[in-house]
């Protein structure tokens, strides 16, 4: 997949495209129906297929105070649309500048140069150009004038008929519902960080923890253990994830949110310095403060237990 970084990246050859537009963040079924439509057309006509995203979402730039968290980093997006089969990736970056750009004038670029898009397809909540006036239904009506194809496939729901977005999305996972959003996204959720020094407790106790230091404004899952993977330059292992303060050993301090795995039957080599990604298969039981650090083992050897046994189902 050939991956642009900016409009004036795209090649001055003419090629007409079928593009898919959206944020796309955290790549759900919902967005996957959209970009799999437009893989389907290209490939009908003959055409490139495209995918055309922003970095950062558009509400970080406009509502600071308003912008969500991030469910999908843009390099793991990257990948998870190469894996869909796209043809190239647009990543236009997202600036007060380019938000300013009124909807007609958005439109017209989709159709000239270097973009030359024969078709567009859409979810059906798309928004564009200055203020956000242009809609699905506008963009169709331009779009006839010009000889733009414009597609908006229906919205994916799930059984119970509920739609599939990214705030759903990102909703469960502020709840813990980390088992529930596997159904959502075709996969389970994850984080990615390197993995940093921590304070060693795990590995006095016989089960050395990688500590793995994220940005702040990923989508994290509520405070817990969870049965998990993380994987690594060597592979994919079963992991049971510790989020939250560590209480059994912090008590009187204000200590930092900490994201900590155990990987079970790992044999490769120190993970200091490597950047990892953790990925959250089912919420097993609340953060809780212990009377010991035995007590702790006991509880954590449970935990261990039944990540092997929820891992294994996976």
């Amino acid at each position: 997949m050939r991956r642009y970084e900016s409009l004036g990246d795209l090649p001055l050859n003419g090629a007409r495209r079928v593009v898919a537009i959206g944020t796309f963040d955290g790549v759900h079924i919902g967005h996957q129906a959209i970009i799999g439509s437009a893989i389907e057309r290209a490939k009908e006509r003959g055409l490139e297929s495209m995918v055309l995203t922003f970095e950062p979402n558009p509400l970080t730039v406009l509502r600071p105070d308003l912008a969500p968290t991030v469910l999908t980093e843009p390099g793991f997006k990257a990948q998870l649309i190469e894996a869909l089969g796209a043809d190239a990736l647009l990543v236009v970056p997202f600036t007060r500048a380019f938000s300013r750009i009124r909807a007609d004038r958005f439109a017209e670029m989709l159709c000239a140069a270097p973009l030359t898009a024969e078709s567009i397809v859409v979810g059906a909540n798309f928004r564009f150009g200055l203020g956000g006036t242009g809609t699905v239904s506008y963009l169709q009506r331009l779009g006839r004038a010009k000889g733009l194809i414009v597609e908006s496939p229906e919205t994916v729901v799930t059984p119970d008929g509920k739609p599939v977005s990214s705030t759903r999305v990102r909703r469960l996972v502020t709840t813990g519902q980390v088992a529930e959003v596997v159904a959502l996204l075709a996969r389970p959720h994850s984080v990615e960080g390197m993995v940093v020094p921590g304070e060693q407790r795990g590995r006095e106790m016989g089960m050395p923890t990688a500590n793995v230091a994220v940005a702040h404004d990923v989508a994290l899952p509520a405070r817990g253990v969870y049965a998990g993977r993380v994987v690594t330059a060597e592979g994919r292992f079963a992991a049971a994830i510790n989020l939250g303060y560590s209480p059994t050993f912090t008590e009187g301090t204000n200590p930092d949110l900490r994201l900590e795995a155990f990987l079970l039957d790992y044999g490769g080599g120190e993970l200091y310095g490597q950047r990892v990604r953790v990925e959250f298969l089912q919420r097993l039981r609340d953060e809780r403060r212990f009377s010991s650090a035995d007590e702790l083992v006991v509880q954590v050897e449970e935990d261990v237990q039944r990540t092997r046994e929820v891992a294994a189902a996976a």
